[in-house]
Parts: C-alpha cells; sequence; structure tokens
C-alpha cells in the first residue's frame, strides 16, 4: 500500500444540517454522493437527487461526500482551477439540495496517495458507515484516480457497500454540463449561459472593503467587494447585477439573505483613471447606505458591455448613467427550478 490513512479531526470534518460538527458516523446507514461539487451545477444537482431517493428507499441518510480543497491544488497548483464556489457556498447548496450532512475530507499529500482500497475501506466504510455510493460514471479515486465506480461495483461488498449507482452526464445543447465548461463561459462575459448549467445565477461574495471614494464623487457610490484570490472572476465588463447583504447565522452554516436590490457592476483596473489594481466594484441602485464592512453577495445576470476607457470623468458619468437605464430595463423574471429570479436582456 502507498499510503496510510490517519483518522482524526484533522482529515475530515462532518458538517450537519443542524449545525453539528463531527469526525465520524457510527449507527446510520449512509448514502454517499462523491465529488467536489464545485458549483452544484445541473450535473451535480442530479447525483444529490438520486442520494435522496436512494436514502429515501434504504431508510438511509443522505450525506455527500466531498474535500475541503480542490485535488489538484496538491497534485498540481498549477493546474489547479479557479473556483465557482467556497466550502462554506458549496455546503450551503448541498443542504439546499437535500443532504442531512457534508463529509468534508482534507485533500492533502496523505489523502493524494492513499490507495483506492483504502479510501473505499477506511474511509467510507470504516469512518462514514457508507452502504450505497452514488456518484458520475468518471469519478475516480485513490491514488492517481485508480479507482473508480467500477472498483466499487466489484469490491463493495466487502467493505459493506452494497449498492452503486451511476449518474449519466446531464447536457445542455451540444456538451455535457461541467464545471471547467462553466468558468470557460464566466472567462468571456456569457453569465446567462452560465446561470442555465448552474441553475441559478453565478454569485460571488465577500466583505465591502474601502475604495477611493470615486465612485461618490461621479454621483454613483460603489462598494468594493474583497473577493477571494481563489475564486474565479468573471471577465472585465460592466454587468446587471442583483445585491444582497449576508448576515452571519451560526459557524457551522452559511448566511441568511436578506432584501434584494438591482445594481450595476463593474470589474475592471479603472482604465480611465490609469489604474492598476483589478477591482469589483457595485452600485446599488436606489440606495444611499454605505456597505462598508459589510458582507454582500452578488448574483450576476447580463453583461452589459465591455470595459473602455473614457475621454474624461463626465464621458464616463455619461456612460454610468447609461448602464443604470439599461440595467433598470431588466423586467423579465423567469424562475429557475428552485424559485430564484433570473433577469434577462433577451426578452428586451
Amino acid at each position: 500500500m502507498r499510503g496510510t490513512y490517519t483518522r482524526g479531526e484533522d482529515s475530515l470534518q462532518i458538517y450537519w444540517r443542524d449545525n453539528r460538527v463531527t469526525d465520524s458516523i457510527t449507527g446510520d446507514r449512509v448514502v454517499a454522493g462523491l465529488g467536489f461539487f464545485d458549483g452544484v451545477h445541473l450535473g451535480h444537482q442530479a447525483i444529490l437527487k438520486k442520494v435522496q431517493a436512494v436514502a429515501a428507499a434504504i431508510h438511509g441518510v443522505p450525506v455527500a461526500v466531498t474535500f475541503d480543497r480542490h485535488p489538484l491544488a496538491v497534485i498540481d497548483p498549477s493546474a489547479a482551477p479557479l473556483l465557482l464556489t467556497s466550502r462554506e457556498e458549496r455546503r450551503q447548496y448541498m443542504w439546499d439540495y437535500g443532504m442531512e450532512g457534508i463529509a468534508e475530507l482534507t485533500f492533502d499529500g496523505r489523502m493524494a496517495n492513499l490507495e483506492p482500497e483504502q479510501f473505499a475501506r477506511d474511509i467510507l466504510s470504516g469512518q462514514l458507515s457508507v452502504v450505497a455510493v452514488v456518484a458520475g460514471a468518471d469519478f475516480t479515486f485513490g491514488y492517481r484516480g485508480r479507482g473508480g465506480v467500477d472498483l466499487l461495483r466489484q469490491s463493495g461488498a466487502h467493505w459493506g457497500i452494497k449498492l452503486v449507482e451511476t449518474i449519466d452526464a446531464v447536457r445542455i445543447g451540444d456538451e455535457k454540463v461541467s464545471s471547467t465548461r462553466i468558468r470557460a463561459l464566466l472567462q468571456t462575459g456569457s453569465v446567462e449561459d452560465a446561470a442555465q448549467l448552474l441553475g441559478r445565477p453565478y454569485r460571488l461574495a465577500g466583505p465591502v472593503v474601502e475604495g477611493e471614494g470615486r465612485g461618490r464623487r461621479l454621483g454613483f457610490p460603489t462598494a468594493n467587494l474583497a473577493v477571494d484570490a481563489n475564486r474565479l472572476i468573471p471577465i472585465d465588463g460592466v454587468y446587471a447585477v442583483t445585491v444582497r447583504e449576508l448576515i452571519n447565522d451560526k459557524p457551522a452554516r452559511y448566511t441568511t439573505k436578506q432584501g434584494e436590490s438591482l445594481g450595476v457592476l463593474s470589474i475592471s483596473n479603472k482604465p480611465t483613471f490609469a489604474g492598476t489594481d483589478r477591482v469589483v466594484e457595485v452600485h446599488v441602485l436606489d440606495q444611499q447606505e454605505s456597505y462598508y464592512g459589510k458582507r454582500l453577495e452578488i448574483s450576476f445576470h447580463s453583461q452589459l458591455r465591455p470595459i473602455r476607457r473614457f475621454a474624461n470623468a463626465k464621458e464616463l458619468q455619461e456612460q454610468i448613467a447609461e448602464d443604470i437605464k439599461i440595467a433598470r430595463k431588466l423586467t423579465r423574471r423567469d424562475c429557475s427550478g428552485r424559485g430564484e429570479k433570473i433577469y434577462s436582456l433577451r426578452a428586451l
């Protein structure tokens, strides 16, 4: 065997819907959905729905088994992608889709070198009491991805895993829904298409930090959002967004979400003012309050235009006023499968 696995709180934490945090599961029949679940997109949602169904059928507990970071962040950091969701966001979305618990494994060098059989025996069976597994057909695990659903089907019974279900890839258009495809859309500004694959708008969240105050001097005060360095920020541009303040709930949970407002968001290095740092700043329409020190969540709905350099501040003011005018025209509201508002310029 290449690696060893030592049980402990530093290697596995299970976050429960009722806010408990444990490092093992005993006495329960766990149905495990396996994957990293970045974005919790339509393909991931299909897996989680199947987990729910199997758990209900065998009187088990639906649990998502995932990692605290993208495996490539350890295996090949130069190839690690920017993420669509934070750990906290992934947990909240998975709870929203019916999971009772989220088992979050620490992906480090020890985990990367663990043999597939050890992963199944020591973690899935030994520590998590898994009796059934649901995963995408291409899901792999263990050292160099040597394990997969075929191994679990062939040998799972030895470890008490008696049922293995696979979910075919969800397809929209000619391509399957994947985190990679969503990243590519966001990196071209196609936030509406990304929302179709996610089943909801793409979102960024973070604290509001002090800016230069230039937006206020122009007549359009902005809140500058601090975004984690490992999060994917869409391509530079001006976007129609909705904004809501996040209020911290209990430590093991994400947040509750309060009132939503329309906004115009800019991602750029402020070329009109010869800026160098990339800034994410949002003007919240019809709001005068200061958001400094608060935590905001931004939902992307449409790209209004690319970033360009203006001759002077007056030209920029006129363009911002036009951006706001267009954003206000977003009157079409479609409902996604979870009843969330999606604004679209395509109805104009």
